[in-house]
């Protein structure tokens, strides 16, 4: 069961003893820092639960990372950022990049004088936030904290981010059991753990809200395949091996059409556009927006893809996904069965995505207190603890 439900959200924050850098101003604020399109969708809604409160303001930030792509995603959810900042500038290596957003976002910091500065997931943004804000003695609120591989150089860099913001952050907000437990592990204090479930479940849940993505079980057989490739453990040669995969699973399924959203990665889109384009039963678009993915993902008939997101997803979408890492750190997806990790392997790839079609097609699952990364009611419970906390740290 989620923290929330055994709990209420007043009585979880007096578990959080004050924090000595807290502001006191009369109306306390959360900077939430975005720099890609996957951190919006999970920001979206604490975004707008912040929105709700008298109590709190929240402050966004965009990074830079990736500024137009946190633009047109937060867009979609009729969200403006209130500070931009310069698009990140080509850089060496991740670390002279990290120094760059971390100066940046420092500054950010000092004009803006947050109470508290929350960052979301493993990415180079959220690191750079925590580091920030941990120097500044602001209080860092890490969402979805907690996911842990076994080993910090794979998947890399997120792995080695998510450790890092770890050690910086005050509140760590895990979205799933086993990323309770991995904290407890590692010595975080008990009383700054908290299990909320997952904010990507919250958009999830409310963009099937507005009206079924999923045809009528009386439509014509699936027959597409969607397929995504971004992460750096699939970059450069691994990628042409799920290419050439992609191509054999055609090859013995003519009835197939694939539908590949290209990052832009050039470490990765020239391979992929070398490979498959021109391909009959290819078709190789831009990223596509969060609704229109998740409509194509709704009514798929199978799923390809390292994102770490859809494996949280598929399980309410009742689609199976197979994903090409050698590990995941998201244990939960593959226990519900629509969730099947792959070696990144020609014929293993082949052989496991012929088995995820030929199965019987799964119910989804409820968006309740068993799901695996939670009922989609993270950001409000998430919101509710913070302005607690603050509340109490005011009055002392």
């Amino acid at each position: 069961m989620f923290e929330a439900a055994t709990a209420s959200a007043r009585e979880q924050a007096e578990r959080v003893h004050p924090y000595p850098g807290f502001s006191r101003n009369p109306r306390p604020t959360v900077l939430v820092v975005a720099g890609t399109r996957p951190e919006c969708i999970k920001l979206a809604p604490i975004v707008h639960a912040l929105a709700h409160r008298r109590a709190l303001a929240g402050i966004i930030a965009n990074s830079g990372q990736h500024a137009d792509a946190v633009r047109r995603t937060f867009a979609e959810f009729a969200i403006k950022c209130d500070i931009e900042l310069p698009a990140l500038p080509p850089s060496p290596n991740l670390s002279s990049a990290s120094r760059h957003l971390t100066k940046q976002l420092a500054g950010v910091i000092a004009h803006s004088g947050p109470s508290l500065v929350l960052v979301q997931g493993d990415t180079l943004t959220a690191y750079a936030g925590a580091r920030a804000g941990a120097k500044a003695g602001c209080p860092v609120v890490h969402v979805e904290a907690g996911l842990r591989a076994p080993s910090v150089a794979d998947p890399f860099p997120e792995e080695w981010f998510r450790r890092r913001i770890a050690g910086h952050a005050y509140y760590h907000f895990a979205p799933c059991l086993s990323a309770h437990v991995n904290l407890l592990a590692e010595g975080t204090p008990p009383d700054r753990i908290h299990r909320v479930g997952n904010t990507g479940i919250d958009s999830l849940r409310t963009l099937l809200a507005q009206g079924s993505l999923v045809p009528p079980h009386a439509a014509p057989p699936r027959t597409q395949i969607l397929v995504t490739l971004h992460r750096r453990e699939n970059w450069d040669g691994k990628a042409d091996i799920v290419c050439d995969a992609l191509i054999a699973l055609a090859s013995r399924r003519p009835d197939l059409r694939m539908l590949l959203p290209v990052h832009p990665n050039p470490r990765i889109a020239p391979r992929i556009r070398h490979r498959l384009g021109g391909r009959s039963q290819f078709t190789l678009v831009a990223p596509m927006g969060y609704r229109e993915f998740i409509t194509v993902a709704a009514n798929a008939a199978l799923i390809i893809s390292d994102s770490g997101g859809i494996q949280e997803e598929v399980p309410h979408l009742g689609v199976p996904l197979l994903v090409p890492r050698s590990c995941t750190e998201r244990p939960e997806g593959v226990a519900t069965g629509f969730v099947r990790l792959v070696a990144i392997d020609r014929d293993a790839i082949v052989r496991e995505a012929l088995a995820l079609l030929a199965m019987p097609r799964a119910a989804p699952l409820a968006f309740d207190q068993d799901a695996p990364f939670g009922d989609g009611a993270a950001a409000g419970r998430i919101v509710d603890i913070l302005e607690a906390s603050l509340a109490d740290a005011i009055a002392a």
